[in-house]
């Protein structure tokens, strides 16, 4: 049989056990890949005095998987023998055992389901399935999920959907059902996220943005990126709105909240263009009756800076 290699704190307890008992070190080095993890789970869980280490190692090299795992732990739950094959060739640090084994015996079913049905096990992988909150903690989801990080992030998320009034259980039937990547399915869902209320009423000639859906068909119409905007208006940094003045010209107007202040951004037309007098005119008007301020600009300008700034609004604001 082919010996494998081994690295890690294990090494050193078994070259320890090699001592007291010649050829153990042999027979570990060429036990499969289950008994191998199965050995180094009873070696995180037990303490080996230096009176015991002969008997320990001669019951390691002859009793069965089973046998190993109960001179290990006082309660053995169903499914830890098989989720210690899964867990790979190389031994991983103790506590992974400890966590290993704590979870299977919590008795909570999406987290057994989970580690069962997970192809592979690591730490990582047992982190995320103990982290995600019970209607999360589906293998469907799970195996998606990259990182722990990305674990947190997505509990966050799915309580801000709920929160700001998407229903959950809608949501993660979705995540579920999807084969797409996470970031896309969370992506398409926070389009419906409702933005804060609008700082300018809805009025004739006059149409707020409301969610990251009504965004998106406007960053379309208008050829431009606001949609680039649409975390921010969310978390009510920003607010959009469309300006339709008598003669049926329309523009998009952009405001940013600034220490509770609201300011005009911009005005903006197709393609980002150079705006008619009269339509920004009377835009920044509306607006002004709505208690905006205009947007002071604080680095200093000049006729030239400004006319550069015209050339490259399409380019640089968006």
């Amino acid at each position: 049989m082919e010996i494998a290699p081994l690295k890690g704190w294990v090494l050193d307890l078994v070259a320890h056990l090699d001592v007291a008992c010649p050829g153990f070190a042999g027979a570990y080095l060429r036990a499969s890949t289950e008994r191998r993890q199965i050995i180094a789970a009873f070696m995180a869980a037990v303490r080996i005095g230096r009176e015991g280490e002969r008997e320990a190692a001669a019951m390691l090299v002859t009793a069965d998987h089973r046998t190993i795992l109960e001179h290990a732990f006082p309660t053995v739950p169903m499914g830890l023998r098989r989720a210690l094959g899964k867990s790979g060739p190389q031994p991983h640090e103790p506590a992974y055992y400890r966590d290993l084994h704590q979870a299977l015996l919590s008795g909570q079913r999406q987290v057994t389901a989970a580690i069962m049905q997970s192809p592979k096990l690591t730490p990582d992988r047992l982190a995320i399935i103990t982290a995600l909150p019970a209607d999360l903690c589906d293998a469907r989801i799970v195996h998606r999920v990259e990182a722990r990080a990305d674990a947190h992030d997505l509990t966050l998320v799915t309580s801000l959907l709920a929160e700001r009034g998407i229903d959950r259980a809608e949501f993660i039937d979705a995540l579920r059902r999807s084969t797409a990547p996470l970031k896309k399915v969370v992506q398409r869902w926070a389009l419906q996220i409702p933005f804060p209320p609008h700082p300018i009423p809805a009025a004739k000639g006059y149409r707020p943005i409301r969610d990251g859906r009504e965004l998106r068909k406007v960053a379309l119409a208008y050829q431009n990126c606001s949609r680039r905007y649409t975390n921010a208006s969310i978390v009510g940094e920003n607010a959009f709105g469309e300006f339709t003045d008598d003669d049926s010209q329309t523009a998009l107007i952009c405001l940013q909240k600034h220490e509770d202040i609201w300011t005009l951004d911009g005005v903006y037309v197709r393609r980002n263009r150079q705006v008619a007098a009269d339509l920004d005119k009377r835009a920044r008007e509306f607006a002004a009756r709505y208690g905006i301020l205009e947007r002071r600009y604080t680095t200093g300008s000049d006729d030239a800076t400004a006319a550069l700034k015209r050339f490259t609004r399409s380019v640089f604001d968006w």
